[in-house]
């Protein structure tokens, strides 16, 4: 690995050290969280006798999902502790601060679709959570598991998620589309 290469990996280790430092100190994941919340929320299916909701509660400095199900005539409210699915906006922001400039057009364009998969990703994580949650509480209930909250199925995302795999695909788009052959190179 040539020096510069050593340079931009170093760069991006300490930027993102950085960053993961002041999203511990901040509530900068309770606020990346926020929108994600709103739109998993939003993307909730119901039909007759079901109701889903999906909300972020302040608890002191932290902050927890509530999950408030309905099926039939039993019903579960379901709290669970924030989780760092923006640890992936974390390490895009490091990625895209730690290296060289790749022109403005293509950075733009690049960076525009980088945020677009990363919102995604993050989504795709707090909604595969929700499923999880509800697949629990169905059957504490006794219930026959029934098509899930989403129109989406999310069984691809779990293993993502729970490997914190999801962090690589950033990496691995920022790679391909935004660094220019031989920029590392020294």
């Amino acid at each position: 690995m040539s020096r510069r290469a050593l340079f931009w990996l170093a760069r991006f280790a300490i930027l993102y050290g950085a960053l993961a430092g002041l999203a511990a100190a901040l509530p900068v994941y309770r606020e990346l969280e926020r929108p994600l919340v709103v739109l998993a929320n939003a993307l909730l299916r119901e039909h007759a006798m079901e109701s889903r909701a999906l909300s972020l509660e302040r608890r002191g400095d932290a902050a927890a999902y509530v999950y408030a199900l309905r099926l039939g005539g039993q019903s579960r409210r379901i709290e669970q502790p924030l989780h760092a699915h923006g640890f992936v906006a974390l390490l895009f922001a490091a990625l895209v601060a730690s290296t060289p400039w790749p022109g403005a057009r293509r950075f733009a364009a690049a960076l525009a679709g980088g945020v677009a998969l990363v919102g995604a990703i993050m989504l795709l994580m707090l909604m595969s959570d929700v499923e999880s949650w509800e697949r629990s509480a169905v059957a504490a209930m006794g219930l026959q598991p029934g098509v899930g909250p989403y129109w989406v199925p999310l069984g691809f995302v779990a293993g993502l998620h729970q490997t914190a795999a999801a962090g690589v695909i950033p990496i691995a788009y920022w790679a391909l589309v935004a660094i220019r052959p031989g920029a590392l190179r020294g």
